[in-house]
């Protein structure tokens, strides 16, 4: 199966959708499948870390670039094993975002991560089973996110701790 490396551009444009830093991951995909679908699986492990529901929809929307020549490439494209891709609004260009949009991002990330938990003192599994039925559901109003269709305990926890990644 064919490994590719994608990244999500720091540019400015970039970085203002997404507002998270530092989103990389790498994918395997089936022999035979296409650029669009290896940028799809690449989303589907990404969203986790960007905590706004419209940056991970913006996502979808980034192009996709090689990362050494900077040229488009098509998402109807085959996969070739070993490839390193960049997700970016437009063509990357030397220097990255301006020191103003770097910190804009950065704020409004660290605010969205801290509503839903992502920050480093966020229980895990065995601290959030503990929590009252009242307790979690208040946590994932907190984090804008609904009970609807849990009906355990665990699908509660399991909703907060998919919420964070």
């Amino acid at each position: 199966m064919p490994k590719l490396s994608f990244a999500v551009a720091e540019d400015e444009a970039t970085l203002l959708t997404v507002m998270t830093r530092g989103l990389a991951t790498d994918v395997e995909v089936p022999m035979g499948k296409d650029l669009g679908y290896a940028k799809n699986r690449a989303i589907d492990k990404l969203w986790q870390n960007i905590p706004f529901c419209h940056a991970v929809a913006a996502l979808s929307g980034l192009r996709i670039f090689d990362t050494e020549s900077g040229e488009e490439l098509q998402e109807g494209e085959a996969v070739k094993d070993g490839m390193k891709l960049l997700l970016a609004l437009e063509q990357p260009t030397e220097g990255g975002a301006s020191a103003a949009a770097s910190a804009f991002a950065s704020v409004v990330s660290a605010v969205g991560r801290h509503k839903l938990g992502l920050d480093n003192a966020t229980p895990g599994r065995e601290e959030l089973a503990k929590l009252s039925l009242k307790e979690l559901k208040a946590r994932l109003a907190e984090a804008g996110l609904s009970a609807e269709g849990c009906l355990e305990k665990s699908d509660l926890v399991d909703r907060l701790l998919g919420a964070r990644g």
